[in-house]
Order: C-alpha cells, then structure tokens, then sequence
C-alpha cells in the first residue's frame, strides 16, 4: 500500500513529462498538500541520517541502541527506515540513550526545497540542510565549510 506521499510523487511524475522545465521537487510542493507530505519526509530523512551517523560515530549497534532504548532490533529497523510513527518523545529518547540532545530550527520552506540535498551534510556533530539557514550551534548551512568539534 502506498503513502500520501508516494502517491504524490507518482502523480507528479506522471505529470513531469510535459514540463521539463519545472523539477519533480517543484511539481510536488506546488500545493499545499505536497509540500505538508515532502516536509514530513524531508524531516524524517535528516533524522534518520543523523542517527545512522551517530550510531556509526560512536560504534552503536542497532541491538545495543534497542538495548539501551528497552525496545526490539526490529523498532530501530522501523525507526532507521522511516516506518515507525516518530513522535518529538521518540526522537528525544533515542538521542539521549546516545549521548545526545534534540534542538530544532525553522526556516522558510522555500530553503527547504531550493536545488539542496534532502539530506544533512556532517562532519563530527555539525550538520546542516541548505546554505539559506542561518548557522546554529548543530547546523552550519551546506555553503560553508564544514567545521568539526561543533557539538550541543
């Protein structure tokens, strides 16, 4: 069964062909609808990523991280591949049974869908999505340097 934002890509796609000079990103943020399903995405691919990252940092298996969570490998499947439900709660729990601590930012959504990666770029504990963000303690936008020893 696919998701409201499978299906939304699927239809932009299939709309795509008669005008190559808008990208897919621009078909499925062009109403209200997609881009509400291609931030909840975006969202969830940087966490994902993050955590991918961190538990490779520090050497963390995904057993260990179930371990430490009182949860079943099978749930950090779930969570590192964007299917279970992840709620401010779940995010915060997992940073912390890793050292870490969950900070958020805003920004327009227009930075958030302009020609960047849909994804963190990080070096150590710095991390950021587009050069439009301005530069936070966790976030250093994708057009500088990366610095490393950045951490919350």
């Amino acid at each position: 069964m696919r998701t409201a934002f499978e299906k939304s890509i699927l239809s932009a796609n299939e709309s795509r062909h008669g005008d190559m000079a808008q990208t897919l990103t621009d078909k499925l943020t062009a109403t209200p609808e997609g881009m509400r399903l291609y931030q909840q995405e975006r969202a969830i691919l940087e966490f994902t990523e993050l955590l991918c990252e961190i538990l490779q940092e520090q050497n963390v298996t995904r057993s260990e991280l179930a371990r430490r969570l009182g949860k079943t490998k099978g749930y950090i499947t779930q969570l590192l591949d964007g299917r279970a439900n992840m709620t401010v709660r779940t995010m915060s729990d997992v940073l912390v049974a890793l050292g870490r601590a969950l900070h958020f930012q805003d920004a327009p959504l227009s930075a958030t869908v302009q020609a960047a990666p849909l994804w963190p770029i990080r070096e150590g504990l710095a991390w950021g999505a587009t050069a439009a963000w301005p530069e936070q303690p966790l976030r250093i936008p994708a057009a500088e340097p990366v610095r490393k020893g950045m951490v919350a």
